[in-house]
Formats: structure tokens, sequence, C-alpha cells
């Protein structure tokens, strides 16, 4: 009996994992030894409770104790990657902000945009609710066994979450925090780049030919990844760059032969698109000395294409229920 009663407490938890391979940097000098301890002890609750306790540091909110809509606004990129990371790995894919954004997507949400119905939609997948209620966070699962993305839970919101929005708000800047940043101080070039590395997981591997690195399949990537990408370029460039300005230029452009190629080669010369990426040199400043429309550009960037690696039809691959 004792024997067997020791067995089932060995196997209770997972076995231990090696150090992860990433580096747990910080761009505020954070040291993440403590919860990336935690998190390789399985101490789930602990673990939750020091990253609120980071992003509170982070944001110089301990007195508050809470964080609003600006403070996950201007949360470190570096740093929110690496906690995301570090969940992300000991929970093998379980927990963490990008599992959470998963889920929320799923069930019809979007990152940004918080509504009490989707928040509750989200508590009653991941288990912060049952029959209709939310839980007190003492009620909650500090288990390997809980539901997929049922933690970190101090951010999220209605389980005593300390972040304005919860969820909605804290995932938006996780995933979009490298253009938000770039696009935010006009970099327009690192905001380019930092959008097509959004896009990476849609890079398809060519048949039978392995030597080459995947292409960038833009018609595979969901209307809700560009749309979302859509609001930040028209937000910061205040309403000169975007998908959904492309696209209306494109429209707009009439030819006599009324082939899309023709129409296609006017709207970049429209956009200023009829020149080597290399040479482009909008890399800061006014979004008015940019030609209107320029702007998300490398996307084109393709590896299947000899010679330049540019795809310069790209845009004509994006999914035309999209919108755009």
């Amino acid at each position: 009996m004792f024997s067997w009663g020791l067995q089932a407490c060995q196997f209770s938890s997972p076995p231990p994992k090696p150090d992860p391979v990433f580096n747990l940097t910080s761009n505020a000098n954070i040291n993440y030894q403590q919860l990336k301890q935690l998190l390789a002890e399985y101490r789930w609750k602990e673990a939750d409770q020091e990253t609120f306790k980071i992003l509170l540091q982070l944001s110089n909110r301990q007195a508050e104790g809470w964080l609003s809509q600006r403070d996950v606004e201007g949360l470190a990129c570096e740093d929110l990657q690496t906690i995301n990371r570090l969940w992300n790995y000991y929970s093998d894919g379980r927990f963490g902000f990008s599992q959470q954004e998963k889920i929320w997507t799923s069930l019809g949400g979007i990152i940004g945009n918080y509504t009490p119905e989707m928040a509750e939609k989200f508590g009653d997948r991941v288990g912060w609710r049952q029959r209709g209620q939310w839980l007190k966070y003492d009620q909650l699962n500090f288990s390997h066994r809980a539901p997929d993305g049922h933690l970190p839970a101090t951010t999220g919101n209605g389980v005593s979450g300390g972040v304005w929005n919860g969820v909605a708000s804290i995932t938006h800047r996780v995933k979009y925090c490298a253009v938000i940043d770039a696009l935010a101080t006009g970099q327009w070039i690192k905001a380019d780049l930092k959008t097509l590395e959004l896009f990476e997981k849609y890079r398809i591997p060519i048949e039978n030919r392995p030597y080459i690195p995947a292409p960038l399949v833009i018609s595979e990537i969901p209307c809700s990844e560009l749309q979302g990408v859509d609001q930040l370029w028209v937000k910061y460039s205040k309403g000169r760059f975007g998908l959904s300005v492309q696209g209306k230029i494109l429209k707009s452009i009439r030819h006599s032969s009324e082939k899309l190629e023709d129409r296609y080669e006017q709207f970049e010369q429209a956009v200023g698109w009829r020149i080597d990426p290399r040479d482009i040199t909008y890399e800061k400043g006014d979004p008015k000395t940019v030609p209107l429309g320029h702007f998300p550009y490398r996307l084109g960037h393709s590896y299947d294409t000899f010679g330049s690696g540019f795809n310069r039809t790209w845009r004509l691959s994006i999914n035309p229920n999209c919108g755009f």
C-alpha cells in the first residue's frame, strides 16, 4: 500500500525538464531566475503570482496593484516574450499568453477587443468559470492537469485578475509589441520587417525542393491575422499605410486593357513599389513623405523566387474574402 502511494506521488507531476535553450532577456534588468525555478518545479500558483509581480514591476505599478490599458501597452516587448516563452516551455505549450491567444480567437474573439460576452466564453473554456459563475482565485486549478490556457490567471479578467481587459489586452500586446513599437516611433522599414516575421508560421515547404527555404504562402494567412496587422498600420500612419489602404488604391485603378497584370503595374507605380526593395530609403519620418499605401511591402519576400528573392505580385495572393 505504501509503495503504491509513493509511486502515485512520484507521477503526480511531469518529469523535470532540462533548462531552456533560450536566453532570459529583459529590457528592464528583471531577474527571471525565480520565475524559471517556480515553473521548473511546477509550482504553478506561485509562478502565476510571480508573473504578475514582474508585470507590476515593469510598469512601476506595485503600489496600485493593477495594470491599466495604457500600462499594458507600455510593457516591454522583450520581457513579455521571455515570460511567455517560460510558461510555454515548462507547460509543454499548454499555458502562457500565446496559448490563451489561440483559445480567445478560436472562440471568435479578436485580441485587443474585449467584450464581457467573449470574456465569459473564454472563462468557460479555460476553467475560470463553472456553472455560469466566475471562480475565486483560490478555487482555480494550479496543477498540470488544468485546462489548456488556464494559466497564467492573475493577468486575466474575472478571476481577481489585475489587468484591465485581461486576456484580450495582454495577448494583443504580446503578439504585436514588436510591430507596434516600430510603428509608434515611425520606423516604417523595421515595422515592415516585423510584420513579415509575424507570418513566418505560414511558410510551407516546397515538395521535392528541400534545399530551398519554405516560401510564405500568403493565401493561407487567415483574414483575422491580416486585419489585425492592418488596423495597426492604419492607426499609426494616420490612414496612409495598411492593406486596406492598398486595397482601395488597387480597386480605384482602371486600365484600357482591363488585364489584371496591367492594372497591377499601375498600382505598383502609385504606391512606389517599382524599385528594388533594397533601394527603399523611407527608414523613418513623417508618413506624408512616403507614397500613400507604400507599406506593408516586404510580405513579398519569398525564398522561392530566384535572383531578387521578391515576389512582386504578392498583393494579389491575399484571400479576397479578407476585404483588401
